[in-house]
């Protein structure tokens, strides 16, 4: 089958942003450089082709995009891809499971359900839980260094690479070969304060005759930037509510109505040193007078410190004319220091913080805020994790004989540890702190709440270093995933051959083993430690696949691809599924540069090693409770409300009966490449899945017992008869009637979702006689629609329009436009993430969002990057990303610090990186 001009117009856009591409000024002859191509393996497809548009969608980011598009790492890199649509938990959330990881969220659907691949190959999950719930891949451990481009197949993919390719599959792919070494160094910085950087990189690469090396070597450090370090959400001040403008309760005392017992100025004054000086005696609205700080909440981190060195060698020896052994191994070490906040302490974890007071005879609660000045050191709190990672392969490929058959068989291992640290307050020690110079000895209990005679001049008194840390314990955790495989693969590009071509064959065989240990210090797990819980589990299985890949050309101008793929699981212990999935696409060229495609799939799943394995495990949140709010305080929304911030008791367990969540999905588009420097495509997807995994959400749980309570929703119904049963609450004449005092939370297989959307993109290259040479890209992903349902006689939630259930962006835009002129080449890169919908649903009594609430703008940023080559070997770069300062779109609405959503947007705010490059050694 004759090569096509399409496959060459594709491949001169892929490397549209290389050096070389813009010297590439004058015409050339479509027929000589299509007859040099040769077949190569795309993301998608086993089968090697000369075509790189396929019927799967393909987009490649080159490392030369990374550098000149101003990504710092790999995250930015597909974070700021329109098909990332989701909001995700990163650094920014430093009170969340994950804060040192860095997950990304295709489509909207959730960080699991993308697979990973290092050339093909599966990464380990990351050790901790995503939310407390589910294992994902962290894309921190990847070093830029090594990376030639990365792969974004969307879509359902596992009829090729198994399970968890239902949003799709990221392959990176990594350097195999490099003519000399090069070595760069650069320096960064933040317009606000914080966050300074530095990244050194070393590559070579080498060959010996039959033996080729490829090698490289990082090194990057990165400062913390804090709340405080930027004026936008400083502090409490910042908090687009007027009426929210108090400070954090850092010293405050309640009465069982809620109302603030007035300390008075005097009792503030001594503390007035506290969080940098910013201790007042301040006010609430309808609540009264007490001691706070504005400024408490910029005390936690929303990026990392962060120190990494990473390792790479590619090794390939040519064993003889037709064999090739070969080996890879990336390693990575990252620590990472985060911090969450201040911590607390409130008198009595079992009854909300109330006490009965002897001396005034009713139900009181006292709330502490410990500050940096008191705990010593303001990263004495952080959690520190040191993450070791490594992905390794072995094999050996090459063809059978003389025949057309080619094989590769290769054992490849992917491992991640983690070893967190943390000081917490130990709840025994802190409670008999507290006893001694505060609340004196317990007296018994009322109704259970303990009773005390408290002397409240001891409560209003800051703590020195060696007081709070006599109370603190050392939490020490050791988690730890690893994945291996043993896999064949067989392709055969000319199988047989029909009157319009050749059929191209693969086929695969698998086995291989998934590990997850997260053990978790037992004292965390027992409730030693004050307000915290976690959690914990460990388990194994095996897989094995057989898999089998057709490209059949039915005449000339079309040509069908069949995939099927067979995957079995077993449990540890117990429990097993399997699955079938497959694909039928076909790629029709009317002309050469025309190409029109389509094709169907089913994927799966297999339920998360967490959701399977996890251990009976606890945990303390605070929780809004909406029925109380709605029918002791009507009327008050519910930021307003006094029982918006009360704190209970969860559980949460692991199901062994767990299946796999299935999905099937199709798509169609187009591709015209009218010649080789220009290409546009579009394309649709729809994705339905079915049997989807996840714990019950605890706030949407307490927003339907609210709501089935209230008669709201039907009190038979299979959501009302789950919600009441989770929720424990106290009787209705207990001293706080009603008040809840559990929470149980499990994974179950029931919800659905279906998304779908268009994604376009546009390359565009041109040369002048003397303005240089220009080049134009455009990429466009806009969801139609995104919709949940978690029981099957439940209402189905619009997740681009309901704010509650999901904040993710309904469309994305990025461009970039280049230009280069004799050694200065410049690239603006901009992205534009459209209008979603306010937190105004939030701040309802209702117990339910509304389903169609305010807009926020969209917000657009732009990374501009100068690079100057001083020689051939030397070149400087200079680059501003959010070139315009561009912070976060106020949402008015949004009154939870930092006053923005940090699941979408970040605060970081406007930063500059100087870069040199010096490549020496190189071929003549």
């Amino acid at each position: 089958m004759k090569p096509h001009l399409l496959a060459t117009a594709v491949c001169a856009v892929i490397t549209a942003y290389s050096p070389l591409s813009f010297a590439q000024s004058q015409p050339t002859d479509d027929k000589r450089d299509v007859e040099t191509l040769d077949k190569i393996t795309v993301t998608g497809s086993l089968i090697p082709q000369v075509q790189v548009e396929t019927a799967t969608p393909i987009t490649s980011i080159t490392s030369q995009d990374i550098q000149r598009q101003g990504f710092k790492d790999v995250y930015e890199v597909l974070r700021s891809q329109p098909l990332a649509t989701g909001a995700v938990q990163d650094s920014q959330f430093s009170g969340g499971f994950t804060a040192s990881a860095k997950p990304i969220s295709l489509l909207g659907l959730d960080p699991g359900f993308t697979l990973v691949l290092i050339d093909g190959r599966p990464m380990a999950d990351y050790p901790l839980l995503y939310n407390g719930q589910s294992n994902f891949v962290d894309l921190a451990s990847i070093p830029t260094a090594m990376v030639e481009r990365i792969d974004i197949a969307p879509g359902n993919q596992s009829s090729i690479y198994g399970s968890s390719a239902i949003a799709g599959v990221v392959n990176i792919i990594l350097k195999k070969k490099i003519d000399g070494t090069e070595m760069s160094f650069r320096i960064g910085s933040y317009d606000g304060g914080g966050g300074n950087n530095q990244r050194f990189q070393l590559t070579s690469g080498h060959s010996w005759d039959k033996l080729d090396v490829t090698w490289g070597l990082q090194l990057s450090n990165q400062d913390p930037i804090y709340g405080l370090n930027r004026k936008d959400f400083d502090s409490t001040n910042d908090n687009p509510d007027a009426d929210a403008r108090y400070g954090s309760r850092t010293f405050v005392h309640n009465s069982s109505s809620g109302a603030y017992i007035d300390p008075g100025a005097d009792a503030c004054a001594p503390l007035a040193g506290l969080f940098g000086g910013t201790t007042i005696y301040d006010t609430r609205p309808g609540r009264g007078n007490y001691c706070g700080s504005r400024y408490e909440p910029g005390y936690s981190s929303i990026l990392n410190k962060e120190r990494s060195a990473s390792g790479y060698a590619n090794l390939n020896y040519a064993f003889n004319d037709s064999t090739d052994l070969y080996a890879t191994l990336l390693v990575n070490r990252t620590k990472n220091e985060s911090n969450s906040g201040s911590r607390f302490w409130q008198p009595s974890l079992d009854t909300s913080g109330y006490i009965f007071n002897n001396l005034t005879g009713d139900l009181e609660s006292y709330q502490r805020i410990f500050s940096p000045e008191e705990t010593g050191d303001l990263n004495f709190n952080n959690e520190r994790q040191t993450a070791d990672s490594y992905n390794i392969a072995l094999g050996i490929k090459g063809a059978v004989g003389q025949s057309n058959w080619d094989y590769n068989a290769y054992y490849a291992r992917s491992e991640y540890h983690i070893d967190s640290r943390q000081w917490w307050p130990l709840k025994d020690k802190m409670e008999d702190f507290f006893r001694e110079h505060f609340l004196g000895p317990q007296l018994g209990e009322y109704y259970g709440y303990p009773i005390y005679e408290p002397n409240d001049a001891g409560f209003y008194q800051a703590l020195t270093p060696e007081q709070y840390r006599s109370f603190q314990g050392e939490i020490r955790t050791k988690s730890k995933t690893w994945t291996q495989n043993v896999n064949l693969q067989f392709t055969n590009t000319s199988l047989f051959t029909l009157p319009a071509g050749d059929v191209g064959f693969a086929g695969v065989l698998q086995a291989g083993q998934q590990s997850w240990s997260n053990p978790t210090d037992t004292r965390v797990v027992s409730d030693q430690f004050w307000g915290l819980s976690g959690t914990q589990g460990k388990g194994k299985r095996d897989n094995w696949a057989a898999a089998v890949e057709l490209r059949v050309p039915i005449f000339s101008k079309l040509t069908a691809s069949l995939s099927g793929r067979y995957d079995d699981y077993k449990n540890d212990g117990g429990g097993s599924d399997s699955r079938a999935t497959y694909k039928a696409a076909l790629e029709f060229r009317p002309i050469d540069s025309l190409l029109f495609r389509g094709n169907y799939a089913t994927a799966f799943k297999s339920p998360d090693m967490a959701y399977v394995f996890a251990g009976d495990s606890g945990f303390y949140t605070f929780v809004p409770d909406y029925y109380r709010c709605a029918t002791e305080q009507p009327g008050v929304p519910i930021s307003q409300c006094t029982l918006n911030d009360e704190q209970v008791r969860g559980s949460r367990s692991g199901n062994g009966d767990l299946k796999s969540i299935t999905a099937k999905s199709w798509g169609g588009g187009v591709v015209w490449s009218p010649n080789n420097s220009f290409t546009i495509s579009a394309d649709y997807y729809r994705i339905k899945i079915d049997n989807k995994v996840a714990d019950l959400d605890l706030d949407l749980l307490l927003r339907n017992e609210a709501a089935c309570r209230q008669g709201q929703l039907d009190a038979s119904s299979p959501t009302c008869i789950d919600a009441l049963a989770r929720i424990g609450r106290a009787g209705p004449n207990a001293p706080q009637p009603n008040q809840i005092d559990t929470v149980a939370v499990n994974p179950i297989n029931v919800a659905k979702e279906d998304v779908s959307g268009i994604t376009a993109n546009l390359d565009y290259r041109w040369a002048t006689d003397n303005w240089g040479s220009f080049m134009v890209g455009a990429r466009y992903n806009v969801t139609l629609k995104h919709e949940s349902q978690q029981y099957p006689e439940d209402p189905v939630i619009d997740l681009l329009r309901n704010p509650y259930y999901s904040s993710e962006f309904k469309n994305i835009f990025s461009g970039t436009l280049g230009w280069q002129m004799g050694d200065l080449t410049t690239t603006l890169y901009g992205i534009r993430y459209g209008r979603t919908p306010n937190f105004a649903a939030q701040d309802t009594t209702e117990g339910y969002a509304a389903d169609d609430a305010g807009k926020v703008k969209a917000w657009t940023t732009f990374n501009l990057t100068l690079d100057y080559a001083v020689t051939d070997d030397v070149s400087l770069s200079v680059t501003a990303n959010n070139l315009t300062n561009e912070r976060p779109p106020r949402d008015r609405t949004y009154t939870s610090y930092p006053y923005y959503n940090i699941f979408n947007y970040n605060g970081y705010g406007r930063s500059y990186m100087l870069e040199m490059n010096w490549r020496f050694g190189r071929a003549q």
